[in-house]
């Protein structure tokens, strides 16, 4: 937790207000007070890690058509 710390404190200031990044520090907070889960401030720093990568478009399968049958 403390890297993790560490590195947002590095960050800039900007950066730092990104709505990802706020969001990961105040679930590291919550992890460091026993409030929340080690795994939810983990998850958290991935995505504010990623939050620049793009996301990738569903794959459209085709709709299978059934038939009623009465």
């Amino acid at each position: 937790m403390r890297e993790a710390a560490d590195y947002i404190v590095s960050l800039p200031k900007a950066e730092q207000k990104h709505r990802a990044w706020q969001t990961a520090i105040e679930i590291l907070i919550g992890a460091a007070e026993g409030r929340d889960f080690m795994l939810h401030a983990w998850i958290a720093m991935k995505q504010a890690l990623g939050k620049d990568t793009p996301t990738r478009e569903p794959l459209k399968k085709r709709v299978k058509s059934y038939r009623i049958i009465r």
